[in-house]
């Protein structure tokens, strides 16, 4: 009896063993998704779709392509690290990614994939609106030069490669000019053809199937075959001779060797396909295959060179991380000696404590806050009016005059307290330590939620549309201010990922 039933055992461990590796030699059972950073019509979206279209040749299997756009390409490579590391979820991971990453300051690193190959090498280059007034790199500069700042360049994200290039060209060329950014190609492209921007940072495939754009000058040590009539920089004794966009794929850093190989491999004959080769020469651009070892190397090495550049460029903060935590403690410390020096001169001057200087010293403690999240966020950019802290930085100017104006009409002619001006303060300010509490926990937009419908219950208003209007228009503004037009993912909060 003992040993059939041993014998049974080892014959269903042989069964399960069996099955188990069926199944992981079954990968892949289902399509295989590419998530892209940009909406359709961008090069990294159409790189990833013709990625799609020649692996048929060489699996079964579909590669489907998913937009997920947002964030300078913060929401798609979060949404890569949010699905199985099975090998289904693949990311669509081009160089602009690595400057992104730092600009925005994200919990994401690299370290947290695992890079397959890098497929496509291209040339950075400045497009602009053949029916507009400024198309060749002569006009370029000579608009630049009159307009003296106010001239308009349009791409992809804050910080990105594309707009680290179009730093580096404003510095050789001794011009200045604003840069505005957009979620993806296909909308700065949208731009330019509106008349919205003067110039087009991007690569020469940018401009195929649109004849309204025109490649003023490229960034190559030769002039392109398809485009010999384009300039080089070096052609205008520019020293940007080999700028470029390398475009590569990437998966979540869990995901098992065996699927990490097959999915090189088969980047591999892709990258040899005749199909694939004329796609890529078409778009002028250079058909390269690292493997997941160089490409890893190279993603290190740019890391490095972004980190760099983008303090030059005053883009990100160039002082340690101990420095800014010194920073950060030193405003945690300010902030209470502010408050508490208002009450104490109050005390002193009017015997005791208002309930209108009470909430002018809590409005103040607002904007001081506001002051040291400012800190926090990268400053604006040569070439940029605005940054990611320049609407901190005003919500705090505006709070400061309030609160100075209610200190000084409280000095001059004091309020009689009322119970429930001090029971707001309370409220008002338990709110701002629970919003500082959840803020990293839950993110921005849910934290800001509970703050502006406790605060407006607090200040007695009963009409629920009217709480719910204020507190979706607010969240609409901060979405549109800082992601859509910033590029800049505010806290999504460590238990969203």
């Amino acid at each position: 009896m003992f040993k059939r039933c041993l014998t049974l055992l080892l014959l269903a461990a042989v069964l399960v063993a069996g099955s188990a590796h069926s199944s992981r030699a079954e990968y892949p059972e289902k399509p295989i998704v590419i998530i892209v950073h940009a909406k359709p019509g961008g090069a990294i979206d159409l790189t990833a779709r013709m990625i799609s279209k020649v692996a048929r040749n060489y699996s079964d299997t579909p590669l489907v392509i998913e937009n997920r756009y947002g964030g300078s390409g913060a929401v798609a490579m979060r949404a890569l690290l949010g699905k199985n590391p099975d090998g289904y979820h693949m990311l669509a991971f081009p160089a602009t990614f690595i400057s992104a990453v730092q600009v925005t300051r994200s919990s994401v690193g690299m370290d947290d994939y695992r890079f397959l190959s890098c497929m496509v090498e291209a040339p950075e280059a400045l497009i602009t609106n053949r029916h507009s007034d400024v198309v060749s790199i002569e006009d370029i500069i000579r608009d630049a030069k009159e307009k003296n700042g106010s001239q308009i360049w349009v791409g992809p994200g804050v910080g990105s490669l594309d707009h680290l290039m179009a730093i580096k060209t404003w510095d050789k060329l001794g011009i200045k000019a604003t840069w505005l950014p957009y979620d993806g190609g296909g909308e700065a492209i949208a731009a330019l053809l509106g008349n919205h921007g003067t110039v087009y940072v991007g690569n020469p495939e940018d401009v195929r199937g649109r004849p309204d754009l025109n490649i003023a000058v490229v960034s190559a040590e030769q002039r392109l075959k398809r485009y010999p009539d384009v300039p080089t920089f070096l052609d205008i004794d520019c020293d940007l001779p080999n700028e470029i966009m390398w475009r590569g794929f990437a998966v979540h850093k869990d995901t098992p060797d065996e699927i990490c190989n097959y999915l090189t491999d088969l980047l591999g004959k892709v990258s040899k396909d005749p199909e694939w080769v004329k796609f890529v020469e078409f778009n002028s651009a250079k058909n390269v295959f690292y493997n997941r070892e160089t490409f890893t190397n190279l993603v290190n090495r740019d890391s490095d060179d972004a980190v760099k550049y983008l303090k030059m460029a005053n883009i990100i903060a160039g002082e340690p991380d101990e420095q800014a935590r010194l920073k950060r403690l030193i405003g945690w410390i300010l902030l209470p000696l502010a408050i508490l020096t208002v009450l104490v001169v109050t005390k002193t001057r009017k015997k005791t404590v208002t309930g209108q200087m009470s909430i002018a010293t809590a409005t103040l403690g607002i904007a001081l806050l506001l002051l040291m999240y400012a800190l926090s966020f990268p400053p604006s950019t040569n070439g940029q009016n605005v940054g990611p802290n320049t609407i901190p930085i005003i919500w705090a100017i505006v709070l400061i005059l309030f609160s100075l104006m209610q200190i000084t009409s409280a000095m001059k002619n004091p309020q009689a307290n009322k119970h429930g001006r001090i029971s707001l303060v309370m409220i008002v300010s338990a709110l701002m330590i629970l919003f500082v509490t959840l803020l990293p926990l839950i993110g921005f937009f849910l934290s800001t939620l509970i703050l502006l419908v406790g605060g407006i219950y607090a200040m007695e208003y009963k009409k629920h549309l009217t709480v719910v209007l204020v507190a979706t228009g607010m969240l609409l503004f901060c979405w549109a201010i800082f992601i859509k037009t910033l590029g800049l993912p505010l806290p999504s909060g460590s238990l969203f990922g």
